[in-house]
């Protein structure tokens, strides 16, 4: 049985297989190796995903989507024609596509899937990416960190060992991870980023741009419509990509307004510069997050061995040249940065299954997870602190623990809250879970002693187990569900039929069985961040 990588970006997707130890991404029907992770429907209702959804964006963007990675994990809901859709129905569409995909290349039925996000994915949104390859019909096998897979697929191998960071700017989200590769074993020291900054940033940046030239050329905006603002997007995003390869590009665009009975079209060059200008305060940001990712591997730059690029954004020049002037070091130039974590995903994919791969990952976590305590501080006592029990960038598996006392004379209960994130409030933080450790004996604040212990899987569940000292008497939360239901088997299978039917059908969505929503509720647990 083969397993496939996938790789599910914002703007981009692909799906990659090991076949006799070589690793390949998979075309499309036109030979395109590259998804568009766009998904629509034409105006006689039949689905569209990839390039011809894209192509029909800017005309209709009232039923078409793209960039919904950027709402995984959260109940934002986008409106396709009659029917609303939540961000993992709609990237279940996508994977199924890429399932699809590469089921024609290999002329068998493809069940089985790594599937990558970026480093600094919640809980939530990993576990909406799961979700959503599980509504596509996929036993997904892991999840892995974008920055991670690419590590893999770059051909670094030898005895020498090499520190090497891995920046990956896409279309929505950014990671850096620091990484040691050595032999076949590739292990993450640190990892940072921002999941909402990448490349869409940049082009509604250029957007806005574009708007405020019109209003100068003409003396009026532009009309607030969304069919015009796509069509603005769109030119933002040619000229993006123009500005990679030239110093100056042209946008024209016509009739994107009027002032009386005249028309009016925007016709206007803009130079490289002007684009640098507006995105370097961003690019700045991601520099800020290298430096931290350092310091949390303790390492300098001088330390490092050399500089992987992923993502589509980084065939901007000015990012090369800040990584360059920063890091003191030219960025490895070897495999597309649009394919690469593709490749890594499908490498981690076939060591999954046995195939004869020689690539070990040994990865981290990514946030801290911790609980609510109170702590003595020089205005007195402080409760709500996070009080961290496993710190961010720990390799997984992991087990930590940790010994608290009661707060107050003859406590009889504690209430262990826990949660995962970096803010020294602990509500500040992403709750997931809570349980009470009650009958505790009568006794002076202080004198009980509760150790917390978290055990984190190979498998992503953490096992959190608490244990009063004096009687021994113990208390499990096993994070796997913090508040929301996760997915029955029926829901998945009605799901799974629901996705079907959309594919099955060329003609209209209205027809019976297909009207039907596929939103199902996403569970929020810990999924694993590697393995």
């Amino acid at each position: 049985m083969k397993a496939v990588g996938i790789d599910l970006g914002t703007t981009n997707s692909e799906v990659a297989i090991v076949e006799n130890g070589q690793v390949r991404v998979l075309p499309g029907e036109d030979g395109d190796l590259i998804l568009p992770s766009c998904v629509g429907f034409s105006d006689t209702g039949k689905l569209l995903v990839g390039r011809e959804a894209l192509r029909q964006y800017a005309a209709a963007p009232e039923r078409t989507v793209k960039s919904i990675k950027r709402w995984m994990g959260t109940d934002h809901k986008t409106t396709l024609g009659d029917k609303e859709y939540l961000p993992h129905e709609v990237s279940a569409i996508i994977l199924r596509a890429l399932k699809q995909r590469a089921e024609n290349v290999l002329g068998e039925t493809i069940t089985q899937a790594v599937i990558t996000v970026p480093a600094y994915f919640t809980d939530a949104q990993r576990q909406a990416t799961k979700t959503a390859g599980e509504i596509a019909g996929l036993e997904v096998l892991q999840i892995i960190n974008e920055p991670t897979a690419a590590a893999l697929a770059y051909d670094l191998r030898s005895q020498e060992t090499e520190k090497v960071v891995v920046y990956d700017l896409g279309g929505g989200t950014f990671d850096v991870s620091v990484v040691e590769i050595t032999g076949e074993v590739t292990e993450v020291f640190a990892s940072h980023g921002n999941n909402r900054l990448g490349g869409d940033d940049f082009d509604r940046l250029l957007q806005l741009h574009l708007v405020d030239l019109f209003r100068k050329q003409h003396g009026v905006d532009v009309p607030d419509d969304a069919a015009t603002q796509a069509r603005l997007l769109r030119a933002a995003e040619q000229l993006k990509i123009d500005l990679s390869s030239h110093a100056f590009a042209t946008v024209r665009e016509a009739f994107l307004g009027s002032k009386g009975k005249t028309a009016l079209h925007l016709e206007t060059e803009v130079a490289r510069t002007d684009f640098e200008k507006l995105i370097r305060p961003l690019l700045q940001e991601t520099l800020e997050a290298i430096d931290r990712a350092l310091t949390d591997a303790n390492l300098e730059a001088n330390d490092i061995d050399r500089i992987i690029l992923v993502g589509g954004s980084t065939r901007i020049p000015l990012v090369q040249e800040m990584i360059a002037k920063h890091l003191g070091q030219t960025p490895t130039d070897g495999i597309q940065p649009d394919l690469c974590v593709a490749l890594g995903a499908a490498l981690q994919a076939g060591v999954l299954v046995g195939e004869s791969v020689d690539a070990i990952l040994v990865d981290v976590i990514p946030h801290s997870l911790g609980i609510a305590a109170a702590v003595p501080t020089a205005m007195g006592i402080m409760p709500g602190y996070f009080s961290v029990i496993i710190p961010r960038n720990s390799v997984v598996p992991v087990s930590r623990s940790h010994v608290y006392s009661t707060l107050f004379d003859e406590q009889n209960a504690v209430e262990i809250e826990v949660f995962q994130g970096e803010n020294a409030i602990a509500e500040e933080n992403v709750p997931l879970g809570s349980f009470r450790v009650e009958n505790l004996p009568p006794q002076p604040a202080g004198s009980i002693q509760v150790e917390v212990h978290f055990d984190f899987d190979l498998n992503g569940i953490l096992t959190v187990t608490t244990t009063e000292k004096s009687k021994g008497q113990q208390g499990t939360l096993i994070v796997n569900n913090a508040g929301i239901q996760k997915l029955s088997s029926h829901e998945l299978k009605q799901a799974r039929a629901d996705l079907e039917a959309l594919f099955e059908s060329d003609e209209s969505v209205a027809r019976s069985g297909v009207k039907r929503s596929i939103r199902t509720a996403v569970s929020i647990w810990l999924t694993p961040y590697s393995a």
